[in-house]
């Protein structure tokens, strides 16, 4: 059984933050900035998108590191025996391979938790021990190479912010290359390219607006990072098959 005692998601703290506590449960985080640990092997400074678990009794020490502090956090008990049997490293900082399914996991996580359904306890503990694969995955692929993991960051920030003004220039600026190497990587990478990549982050967060609001298509293509409706439309219909009218009727249909 696992008791999730508190989680919470982008919990964000001012650039004066320092956490000090000895618990008695397990802590996992998924930090979002850069952040100082101070470890038994040492101080260490934590990059974006890395995790950490520390396990009960140990002395979680950490601190925001020249800005705010985020991450998503979960404290837990549990008598399951994959979380010690597993060999998940423990008080030891991570790099995630996989950023972006890390955080769609602890998002599904909360939901379970807050919800309660009426499987939610079997679907806290898969959840949870898919989170702490994805912790050892990483933690074996030392392999990754830094431009990998450049790219990889880059990839999260746009799934994050999809609606800010992204143009090939802008992503090559970033990890300091030229517009035609980023774009070759890029593809190889991701078996996409960086501006469709962009294109099917915009459109996968119209069809939550869709869904989930009354919104229509100019309210929503502007959320979406659009300055012209047509043009949100006309990707939209491209990428879909369908206009955002017609998916959101569909969408409501399924739902009656």
């Amino acid at each position: 059984m696992i008791d999730i005692t508190f989680m919470q998601l982008n919990a964000t703290h001012p650039d004066d933050f320092v956490y000090g506590v000895r618990n008695d449960f397990w802590l996992l985080l998924f930090v979002k900035t850069p952040a100082l640990f101070h470890l038994p092997t040492g101080d260490v400074v934590c990059h974006p998108n890395s995790a950490i678990l520390y396990p009960p009794n140990a002395f979680a020490f950490y601190q925001a590191y020249n800005g705010p502090y985020i991450n998503d956090y979960v404290r837990f008990r549990t008598d399951e025996t994959f979380v010690t049997d597993d060999n998940v490293p423990t008080e030891t900082i991570v790099q995630l391979n996989s950023p972006e399914s890390f955080q769609k996991l602890f998002e599904l996580l909360s939901m379970e938790n807050y919800f309660r359904y009426d499987y939610s306890s079997m679907s806290i503990s898969m959840l949870l021990r898919m989170l702490l694969w994805k912790i050892k995955e990483s933690a074996q692929e030392s392999e990754i190479t830094d431009q990998q993991r450049a790219l990889i960051d880059l990839r999260y920030e746009i799934r994050l912010k999809p609606y800010s003004h992204w143009t090939v220039d802008i992503m090559a600026d970033k990890l300091h290359l030229s517009t035609g190497y980023l774009q070759n990587i890029y593809k190889k990478q991701f078996g996409v390219s960086c501006m469709q990549d962009v294109v099917n982050m915009r459109i996968d967060l119209a069809k939550n607006y869709l869904v989930t609001t009354d919104f229509n298509s100019q309210k929503i293509a502007s959320l979406c990072g659009y300055q012209n409706v047509e043009h949100f439309c006309r990707q939209f219909k491209t990428v879909t098959g369908t206009s955002p009218l017609a998916y959101r009727r569909r969408e409501q249909l399924k739902t009656d």
